[in-house]
């Protein structure tokens, strides 16, 4: 089971090292997606990764320099099923529901018959299997300490299942027949209806961290400040370009001015630091920070080209990377 679901997070991955430039119009949500997760959900997060393998600059920086040799077992299951990865996985959707919970829905072309035959021939005594609502889950075996008790999988159509069994099979309960689900939670949905149109990467919810321990001086600092976010949402777009930008929201004005003036101050000081690196230097030129009553926005730009010189550095230099 811990292969399996490491084979479905790939495509989170790989999606997440990207980012975006920002258009006019707002995002039109995946609502036959999004009615799969129930009211209660905390957080959802989506990757276009269709959209990313069709950016220029992501094929550069990214696929071009992904390893030629993949784990043994992921290399037999690409082989068994004719299921490849980085071509055939188009969408990622995860959620948080409530606070414990975690659902997981993958988009991608596969034959669901091979991918269940390869599942069972590597089974042995590690995968068990239940049948619900004619749904076949997979579930880690009793004698798997190393795997958590209440985690399923569940291949279905074109989607692939993951996450607390009870997720699971409220996803496919919603499958069978139409339910409440997050489209009626009001607040969640206005935030996902920020996010601007084209984001390949983004991420909305609410968000009961604490202050975040470890470090010192500012790190610590920040952190106790990061510790007070309530709620945020997180956009990224590539093409030829990069574009980013976070925006979080503090229990109080004062705080989110607070960690905007510690964020600017990080950034003054990173910039001194490399001020004889004029290329590294022109990248910090592209972080901006802003605050307005409770909220902070922190956004990035990057030209395509100054992250393929930074990448030629990298590679000329092996310590630049440490």
């Amino acid at each position: 089971m811990k292969w399996i679901l490491g084979v479905t997070a790939i495509a989170v991955v790989v999606g997440i090292v990207a980012a975006i430039s920002v258009p006019a119009q707002t995002v039109t949500p995946d609502e036959a997606t999004l009615k799969l997760f129930p009211p209660e959900t905390q957080g959802i997060g989506f990757v276009d990764v269709a959209g990313l393998r069709n950016a220029p600059l992501f094929q550069d920086l990214i696929l071009k320099n992904l390893p030629q040799q993949f784990p043994r077992e992921l290399n037999e299951f690409v082989n068994a099923t004719g299921f490849d990865l980085q071509r055939d996985v188009e969408r990622v959707t995860a959620g948080r529901i409530g606070q414990k919970e975690m659902l997981l829905l993958v988009q991608a072309r596969y034959d669901k018959f091979k991918v269940e035959q390869f599942v069972k021939d590597k089974a042995e005594n590690h995968i068990g299997t239940e049948v619900y609502l004619g749904r076949v889950i997979y579930t880690p075996g009793s004698n798997n300490a190393d795997r958590h008790p209440d985690g399923g999988i569940s291949f279905i159509d074109n989607f692939i299942v993951a996450g607390n069994l009870n997720a699971v099979k409220q996803a496919i309960d919603r499958m069978a027949a139409p339910a409440p689900s997050v489209v009626q939670n009001t607040e969640l949905m206005n935030e996902i209806r920020t996010i601007e149109a084209g984001n390949q990467i983004w991420a909305v919810g609410k968000l009961e961290i604490g202050p975040i321990g470890g470090g010192r001086g500012p790190a610590e600092k920040l952190g106790q400040l990061a510790g007070q976010l309530k709620g945020g949402t997180y956009q990224m777009r590539i093409d030829q370009d990069v574009h980013a930008k976070a925006s979080g929201t503090f229990g109080s004005a004062e705080m989110a001015k607070a960690t905007s003036d510690m964020l600017r101050g990080l950034v003054a000081m990173a910039k001194l630091q490399v001020s004889s690196e004029e290329k590294l230097l022109h990248l910090l030129d592209g972080v901006s920070v802003e605050n307005s009553a409770e909220r902070l926005t922190l956004t990035f730009n990057a030209r395509g080209d100054q992250l393929k010189e930074l990448e030629q550095m990298k590679k000329a230099m092996p310590h630049f990377a440490r």
